[in-house]
């Protein structure tokens, strides 16, 4: 038994401790320095190895104490962390003023202005005060337990700084400071290892690491911007509130009484956000009374009382080294500019999509050019157009064409009559194969972070992955024989792959890549089958119930039409695709059921089919996909006779064309906007 007056010593050594923290990393005002701040933590460790029996979780010297996790656990958010939708102008700020105004039905309406962090977003649980538990946001409904990662953090309190009863979930961005993630690819650049692209991707990787002492490494931090469990009035006193509790909130935050004063905010931040530490791509505007916020309430999977105002897509001139070809996993050959290095918001470029021939001829590029291109958010970076000027006379600049051999394969390229898209004619190609590997693995599918095109390259030439399914039967050890492969990193994609083994059914039925089947007629599909296969049941059931369905039945279900039906039709009943269903049902692959449909929103899109097609500038197509579902509409990967609106962006291609033939109405993506008000 230790004596009371170890027991106080013990106690007064971290409230000290906790305190310089607070200072330090919430405050930025440190009042001690690091060799007497290192002198308290020296004295507290050996303390408790002496008293082991005092250690607790919410200890210092916790902060990095965990053994190496063998995966993540999922967890099941009490709320889900919503996406919040975006605004890229003046007029779509105001535009949702009005909306806010309107649905309030007064004129006084306040906001809160804070800065929109480039990080990870996290919840942190909170249990009498105590930090007991971390997740990423994955899904939004459904993330990953990283506590142990998080609790390496130091400006994450681990206790609140005030007692308070019951639970807490507060939320917020963890990020890397753009001086750790210069020295972070500095080392990495030392050791021959992969650059990291941005500092967002760097932060979801350290959060996501299976050694917190890794994590811990990273030097990250994190902004808090919203909470639940505690009584407030207003976002204003929320903020202040976490504060006072000791959680770190960004300082560059401010009320507005009015639409002109968010937008000076908006106008102030636009140039002094280069000044900071860290990644800001735009504002967050929240509706500052919490009851406001309760009656605006949600739409989809976004508040209606908040929106992001993102700052202006990034620009860049760099020149275009080479023309190349990628090829997809349906065999289409799309044009990509490889471009000389160029940061553009954040992030550097090497790639920039040309969509397709025809894009490539209305822009007239060409091997040699300098050209603007612009990142904007998630989107993939475009060329926006060619310098012409700066074509230097007597040099040539050839004019790109489709090649008539598949770069892969060599197999027969082959152009439709009537289609933009050219396509391998060589059913075995390589590529396709890589790409469906690439798109099972992918974040609307399976979500298998770390197996990217460099590593399912080298696992084809090993003849280790035909098919996806080959993924889950991997072991660590061959992983550890590919190039540039150690223990740490095999058993960081090892483990991702096992964890894998449960997902939702639509995300498992979308990875299956099957032709016109999208996001929405995925979802389609998982509530048809939750209503017809027992809660439970493994994949194979899930499969017989398909392959049995026939084209009439499966043309039955809400959202399915006879191209769909007869594409699904086709799919489970083809030959060439039973080894590979059969070896995900071998591989224990689990779904998790849909929960039952909701009842029909009578919104804009009520009854409609919309189609997008080409380059969404906005959001997401994602995003743009939910919208119309949450507003009483369906959507579809194809054009047909029952497609009522098709939103085209840059770079459309035959979906255009056979709107335009067939007579559907085709709007831009702001005309879409002003459909959604």
């Amino acid at each position: 038994m230790p004596v009371p007056s170890v027991e106080k010593r013990v106690a007064d050594l971290r409230q000290k401790i906790e305190k310089a923290n607070y200072e330090y990393h919430v405050l930025d005002q440190p009042t001690i320095s690091d060799q007497a701040y290192d002198a308290l933590m020296r004295e507290l460790q050996s303390l408790e190895e002496a008293h082991p029996e005092l250690v607790t979780p919410e200890s210092p010297t916790q902060r990095v104490g965990a053994p190496a996790a063998a995966r993540f656990a999922p967890v099941q958010h009490s709320a889900p962390m919503l996406s919040l939708s975006n605004a890229f102008d003046e007029d779509e700020l105001r535009a949702f003023d009005q909306r806010v105004r309107k649905l309030l039905g007064r004129e006084d309406v306040g906001y809160v202005c804070e800065l929109k962090i480039d990080g990870l977003a996290v919840n942190l649980t909170y249990a009498d005060g105590k930090f007991v538990q971390g997740a990423t946001r994955g899904d939004g409904l459904i993330g990953e337990d990283v506590t142990a990662n998080l609790r390496t953090i130091r400006s994450i309190p681990l206790t609140f700084r005030t007692p308070l009863k019951g639970r807490v979930d507060v939320r917020g961005e963890v990020y890397l400071p753009t001086a750790s993630f210069e020295a972070t690819n500095r080392e990495r650049a030392e050791r021959g290892d992969a650059l990291f692209a941005n500092p967002r991707n760097a932060a979801a990787g350290a959060v996501r690491q299976l050694d917190p002492k890794a994590t811990a490494s990273r030097n990250l931090a994190m902004w808090a911007y919203s909470a639940a469990g505690l009584e407030v009035r207003s976002q204003r006193e929320l903020l202040e509130r976490l504060q006072a509790l000791g959680v770190r909130v960004n300082p560059h935050w401010r009320s507005a009484s009015a639409m002109e004063e968010v937008l000076a905010f908006i106008d102030e931040w636009k140039e002094k956000r280069h000044s900071l530490d860290y990644g800001t791509d735009g504002v967050v505007v929240k509706v500052d009374q919490i009851a406001d916020q309760q009656r605006l309430g949600y739409v989809a999977r976004s508040p209606r009382w908040a929106v992001a105002f993102k700052f202006p897509a990034e620009q860049a001139t760099t020149t275009i080294e080479d023309i190349l070809v990628y090829v997809g996993r349906m065999g289409t050959l799309t044009p990509v500019a490889a471009l000389a290095p160029v940061l553009v918001g954040g992030t550097t470029v090497r790639r920039a999509t040309l969509h397709n021939l025809d894009e490539v001829r209305r822009l007239d590029v060409r091997k040699g050019d300098r050209v603007l291109i612009q990142r904007a958010g998630d989107v993939i970076p475009e060329v926006v157009r060619v310098e012409v000027d700066a074509r230097e006379r007597g040099t040539d600049y050839p004019e790109f064409e489709m090649p008539e051999r598949c770069p892969v394969c060599a197999g027969q390229v082959i152009h439709p009559e009537g289609e933009v898209a050219y396509y391998c004619g060589n059913p075995s190609c390589p590529a396709k194969s890589g790409q469906r590997v690439g798109h099972f693995v992918s974040r609307g599918g399976m979500d298998i972070e770390g197996v990217g095109w460099a590593l399912v390259s080298q696992l084809q030439e090993r003849g280790l992955v035909s098919d996806p399914a080959d993924l889950f039967f991997i072991t660590k050890e061959q992983l550890l024989d590919l190039d540039r492969f150690a223990e740490k990193s095999a058993s960081n994609i090892y483990e991702r792959i096992q964890g894998a083994k449960q997902r939702p059914l639509s995300r498992i039925l979308l990875a299956l890549g099957i032709r016109h089947v999208g996001d929405s007629t995925a979802d389609d599909l998982a509530r048809w089958l939750a209503g017809r296969v027992p809660n439970g049941a493994d994949l194979g059931v899930v499969f017989d119930t398909l392959r049995t369905a026939g084209v009439e039945e499966l043309q039955s279900i809400e959202g399915i039409g006879p191209v769909v039906a007869e594409s699904v039709d086709e799919y489970f009943a083809s030959e060439s695709e039973r080894p590979f269903l059969d070896k995900l049902v071998r591989a224990g692959i689990r779904a998790v059921m849909p929960a039952p449909r909701e009842a029909k929103y009578e919104g804009p899109f009520a009854g409609k089919t919309v189609v997008f097609t080409g380059t969404l500038e906005r959001r997401s197509r994602e995003e743009a996909e939910g919208l119309v579902r949450s507003l009483g509409g369906k959507t579809t990967a194809s054009v047909s006779a029952k497609t009522d609106l098709l939103v085209a962006g840059p770079g459309a291609g035959s979906k255009l064309e056979k709107a335009k033939s067939m007579g559907v109405k085709v709007v831009d993506e702001e005309t879409f906007d002003g459909m959604l008000r």
